[in-house]
């Protein structure tokens, strides 16, 4: 079976949601009332059509849906659409807020909202305002897709200009973000506040970096784990295998293993369990996988 079909099976009608592909599935069969449009023949239809709409999706309008407290956006007006009394926005920046008080930020593009809310500005403005996340469902040359959009703007204003997160940024988010869940001290701090040796943490951080340049993938989590608790290390080892299209990627994981010595080892279980079931969702960047 494939994993979409074993997953699918072992959470089947389960109050449960996760990280799938570029997108989340939510298995809990009352949320098939919240995509707004949505006409499915069954739940696994619905299923389905979640798992889909995962292989491309606004990634961080989900995030902020499903996992923020707090959210807000920046965007330019792109131009207005009269016929269908709609705005066009571009170069959306997402700002949003996880429940234990850290930031996280974002990016989106070619947005459309109602344009009666922004009726003052004029093509090419840039503007700051909160908004209603909600789902969709929208038809395409895939079939049903299930989309995020944004409604019911407020506390809009204007302003002079402001920057987008670079893929880059979004990267180096993801791995800062890796080496707190990772830390042994991570159950000590309070709002960001660190208390880690910063030699260390900033080291920590560069060799996640280097494992895949210009990445973040599931062998960045793997190696943070690796590092931290030694798992592979007392399963056994790991086993390179060249038929692995990651092949010269785990190589590399293999040196940077040993280059690190091993002052101590974590619970196998607890590292597996953290890596399945994280408390912040991961967004996968440049994963050949996940393209």
């Amino acid at each position: 079976m494939s994993d979409w079909t074993e997953t699918k099976k072992e959470n089947y009608e389960k109050q449960m949601r996760m990280n799938w592909g570029k997108g989340y599935i939510d298995f809990s069969p009352e949320s098939m009332s919240e995509v707004e449009k949505g006409a499915f023949k069954s739940y696994d239809e619905y299923l389905d059509v979640q798992e889909r709409s995962c292989r491309e999706c606004r990634r961080y309008f989900a995030m902020c849906y499903y996992n923020s407290y707090g959210h807000d956006f920046k965007g330019k007006l792109k131009r207005f659409d009269k016929t269908r009394g709609k705005a066009v926005f571009q170069r959306i920046m997402v700002e949003g807020m996880y429940g234990d008080g850290i930031g996280f930020y974002g990016k989106e593009d070619h947005v459309w909202m109602d344009s009666e809310p922004f009726a003052e500005y004029a093509p090419g403005d840039c503007v700051r305002f909160t908004a209603d996340i909600y789902r969709y469902m929208k038809h395409g040359n895939d079939g049903k897709m299930i989309d995020f959009g944004l409604r019911n703007p407020e506390y809009i204003k204007k302003l002079d200009d402001y920057a987008v997160p670079t893929d880059e940024d979004l990267v180096n988010q993801q791995i800062e973000q890796l080496v707190c869940e990772t830390c042994r001290y991570y159950d000590h701090c309070y709002m960001g506040m660190c208390i880690a040796n910063p030699d260390e943490r900033r080291e920590r951080t560069e060799t996640l970096k280097s494992l895949e340049p210009g990445k973040f993938t599931p062998r960045t989590v793997l190696l943070a784990y690796e590092l931290e608790y030694r798992m592979l290390l007392q399963m056994g080892g790991i086993k390179l295998d060249k038929n692995d299209p990651h092949y010269s990627v785990m190589k590399k994981f293999v040196k940077i293993c040993k280059k690190h010595p091993v002052y101590y080892t974590g619970n196998v279980n607890e590292a597996i369990a953290r890596i399945a079931y994280p408390e912040k969702p991961r967004l996968y960047i440049g994963d050949d996988e996940d393209e």
